[in-house]
């Protein structure tokens, strides 16, 4: 057995996450298609050849972002979320929503934004955490529609990605936390 194994895996480790800070930090200052993945190594002190040992190409970076906001959302947010109904709670889970997309970054975003973004229209942990919180309120009869709990947080995400879109393409004019919350509220009261 490799008594080694745990220091090379915490080596590992901290290298991947030197890598993706040095990617974000990069991309929120230049953009995406401005960054290149030597600069992302210089920045990180690695080789080029270690950055592909963690990411066969740099979309690959996109990938990690959307994993580490589900991880977020299926370790913290699902456990945290405050509120005594249903409404909300779902005020709750878009308030870490905006948060997350906020921390990302407007230039970031605007990138995540796109329509050929593969990962952006997945369904994902983030959503699963909402539609187990929908279907509770299905199931308790706090939500009065006929769509399905799987259609609610669709429907939900439009909404949420709408406003986000729209705080891309508007650079950030406005404090997307409160306009997303004020229009998930708006919407809650034609379900509930």
């Amino acid at each position: 057995m490799d008594n080694n194994a745990p220091a090379k895996s915490d080596k590992a480790q901290r290298t991947r996450e030197r890598l993706l800070k040095s990617s974000l930090k990069l991309m929120k200052e230049k953009g995406y298609q401005n960054t290149t993945v030597r600069e992302i190594c210089n920045d990180a002190k690695v080789s080029i050849g270690t950055f592909y040992s963690y990411f066969p190409a740099k979309e690959d970076l996109f990938l990690n972002i959307y994993m580490e906001g589900d991880r977020f959302f299926t370790d913290s947010v699902a456990l945290n979320l405050s509120g005594s109904t249903l409404a909300e709670k779902i005020v709750d889970f878009f308030r870490y929503y905006t948060r997350l997309n906020l921390n990302t970054g407007l230039e970031l975003m605007k990138i995540l934004f796109q329509s050929d973004n593969k990962f952006f229209s997945r369904y994902r942990p983030m959503q699963k955490v909402l539609e187990d919180i929908v279907q509770e309120g299905i199931e308790n009869g706090e939500i009065k529609t006929t769509m399905t709990s799987r259609e609610v947080v669709d429907f939900f995400f439009v909404l949420a990605r709408g406003c986000c879109y729209n705080w891309c393409i508007t650079d950030g004019s406005y404090d997307l936390e409160r306009q997303t919350t004020e229009y998930v509220s708006i919407a809650l009261k034609a379900i509930t």
